[in-house]
């Protein structure tokens, strides 16, 4: 005889059909301490003890004790279930936490990526431009450098000659050259 026996030749029909029994199983339970609990919960504590305390009155000792005993337990039976039920519900909130986090995260991403991938590719389309110089469609940096070059005359300063020059900052300054000046006649007018 084997040590797990299966209604079903395909183990997870029988365990869904099992599954789906037990759940039924505790659905029932649950809905049937739900309507003692609203019995329990319809009654405050003071008309509780004052039915406890006519019990009593009405028989002797033992039976005052009997009841007393089993309102103790019934107390500490619901104390026990509610705070099952609080703990379970608190695994349960916390685990949707984590999910739905786990998952704006992974929208967060997705997102941010296809934004940088459309982004990047927007940039590099508007980023060229037909060069006056070539008349070519071009990354507008190359335009921009071919201008440069197009109009830079042999008097223009290199950043290494003007460091070569070793100028004080007064003395440039009292040539009061402009930014084209200094571009285009920087050689000849700053020595």
């Amino acid at each position: 005889m084997a040590y797990f026996e299966f209604p079903h030749t395909r183990t997870y029909e029988g365990d869904l059909g099992y599954l789906l029994k037990k759940m039924k199983e505790l659905s029932d339970i649950t809905a049937y301490l739900q309507e003692e609990f609203a019995k329990i919960v319809v009654l405050t504590e003071a008309q509780i003890e004052a039915m406890i305390n006519a019990a009593i009155a009405a028989n002797n000792l033992t039976w005052a004790n009997e009841l007393q005993n089993l309102k103790n337990q019934i107390t500490i039976e619901y104390k026990g279930y509610v705070t099952a039920r609080i703990n379970a519900l608190t695994v349960y909130i916390d685990n949707q936490d984590v999910y739905y986090d786990l998952l704006a995260q992974g929208y967060a991403t997705t997102a941010l990526t296809e934004a940088k991938a459309y982004t990047d590719s927007e940039i590099d389309i508007s980023t060229m431009m037909i060069n006056p110089i070539t008349g070519e469609y071009e990354d507008v940096r190359e335009v921009v450098n071919d201008i440069i070059s197009y109009f830079h005359s042999q008097d223009s300063l290199t950043a290494a000659e003007y460091d070569a020059l070793d100028l004080t900052a007064a003395y440039y300054d009292g040539k009061q050259l402009n930014a084209y000046d200094y571009d285009f006649n920087g050689k000849t007018l700053l020595p």
